[in-house]
């Protein structure tokens, strides 16, 4: 973890690899409903984070593609 100095120091906009040491993973996404809601379930596409608890289930209006965003 990085000292609260260092954070001072991140920029506005970080980058999420560079700055803040994200790595990215290839998810998948299974569209599914609960109670007639529509949800999704967001799963690491490698076999082995899942044993780590690395899933979400979200509304669907939670998925987007972020490379679209920039």
């Amino acid at each position: 973890m990085r000292a609260p100095s260092v954070w001072r120091r991140v920029p506005s906009d970080p980058d999420p690899i560079g700055d803040l040491g994200y790595a990215l993973i290839d998810l998948d996404v299974v569209h599914t409903s609960t109670n007639g809601r529509p949800q999704a379930l967001v799963l690491p596409s490698d076999e082995d984070l899942l044993r780590e608890d690395a899933f979400m289930v979200v509304g669907t209006e939670a998925i987007c593609d972020l490379a679209t965003m920039i």
